[in-house]
């Protein structure tokens, strides 16, 4: 890990640790309760992964964050007051960061254990795995575990239909090369919607595969969708993102269909509790040619099941 914590080190100055293990970026940007980030930096200097470069990052409207200092020397510390939201400073992070996975979590979301070794073993079993996302997870406000979810299978046109939309970015990690070849950025123009939005850019270019494996979860945190009220206008926001997207693509007529359905039924409160109890589970719980295999362990070896 890089020492310093008053100023990120450039790239070049931080030493790859182990050959082995593929070198880890993850960022934070402090927004929100400042014993949440404390669970969040905890979580991950943790881990004791032996290649991982952490970036927290300090925001114009990041709290006092002297909580932190029992961490100093275990993550590089980035100020970057101009950032108007998360977006902003994530794009500053991982514009400095080194690491050829990448990933982020939010103040609040915690990795489980060992959680990065498991990420690490797979994508260095794996090299032709561009994205990989581990069995989700939650965590109750308080920081309990709280709920194991089932391990999801994607692709593209069913993501775009709208049968699962919800990706769980606490679990989520990509290599450098991808998140580089969808435009090495997130949109601040889309505000809370902006991961989605990467997300749609990165199924352009590979396939999201499934690990069964817990790598990180997830936590209601004062500041997100989650708890201000916005869950409907982020619903909004997404969906015009899979509109738009699913438009461009040639064919799809099923899923293309699939969404005006869902947009007839959303306005008729018995149909469309039946269409999201049934509807939408099916087109992403069935079998189909369109997904690509879960990964999955046998003792500590990782193999691919169709």
């Amino acid at each position: 890990m890089c020492s310093t914590v008053a100023e990120m080190r450039s790239s070049a100055e931080i030493p790859v640790v182990n050959d082995v293990w593929p070198r880890i970026t993850l960022a934070t940007v402090c927004i929100g309760d400042e014993e949440q980030i404390r669970d969040t930096v905890r979580s991950v200097v943790g881990q004791c992964y032996p290649n991982l470069e952490y970036i927290v990052v300090a925001t114009g409207v990041s709290p006092d964050t002297r909580v932190l200092r029992e961490f100093e020397g275990r993550f590089c510390w980035l100020q970057y007051p101009e950032a108007a939201d998360a977006n902003e400073g994530l794009n500053a992070a991982f514009a400095k960061s080194s690491g050829e996975i990448m990933g982020w979590l939010e103040p609040g979301e915690m990795l489980h254990t060992k959680g990065l070794f498991a990420l690490g073993s797979v994508m260095a079993a794996f090299p032709e795995v561009e994205w990989i996302y581990g069995r989700p997870f939650n965590y109750s406000p308080s920081g309990i575990p709280a709920g194991i979810k089932p391990l999801e299978r994607w692709s593209r046109i069913r993501f775009l239909a709208g049968g699962n939309k919800y990706i769980h970015r606490d679990t989520l990690f990509w290599r450098r090369g991808l998140w580089e070849r969808a435009g090495g950025a997130l949109n601040p123009e889309h505000g809370a919607a902006a991961e989605f939005e990467l997300f749609v850019r990165f199924f352009r270019h590979a396939e999201l595969y499934s690990m069964d494996a817990l790598i990180g979860g997830y936590r209601v945190h004062p500041g997100n969708h989650s708890t201000d009220g916005s869950h409907q206008r982020y619903n909004d926001a997404i969906d015009a993102i899979a509109d738009r997207e699913l438009a461009s693509v040639k064919g799809a007529y099923e899923a293309k269909l699939f969404r005006q359905m869902s947009r007839i039924t959303s306005r008729i409160p018995g149909v469309r509790n039946y269409w999201h109890r049934y509807a939408m589970r099916c087109i992403y719980r069935c079998p189909g040619w369109d997904r690509p295999p879960k990964i999955v362990a046998l003792g500590d070896e990782w193999f691919v099941k169709k």
